[in-house]
């Protein structure tokens, strides 16, 4: 069964807090700023549980290469376009 509710997490990139939150029933990933702007949306095909994980290797990285937060924003657009939608029945 698809929930409804979406998945929320903030996360601190570059020093800045992001708020993400993905709707699983449609794929749609909103980033915003701690005031609720929208930075970006997209969609991501994959779980929540991969895009916590995109989001903690990107973090791991980003402190060894200097990376910003519109980095991994535009970065997550690119990957995901390319990914394959995966569906997982339970």
């Amino acid at each position: 069964m698809l929930t409804t509710r979406p998945c929320t997490a903030t996360c601190v990139i570059d020093g800045m807090p992001v708020i993400l939150t993905f709707y699983p029933d449609n794929g749609v990933l909103r980033i915003a700023n701690p005031s609720g702007v929208c930075i970006r949306e997209t969609r991501w095909h994959a779980s929540w549980r991969a895009l916590l994980d995109e989001f903690r290797s990107y973090t791991e990285r980003a402190e060894m290469e200097g990376q910003h937060v519109h980095e991994m924003v535009d970065r997550l657009g690119e990957r995901n376009s390319h990914s394959m939608p995966t569906v997982a029945i339970v």
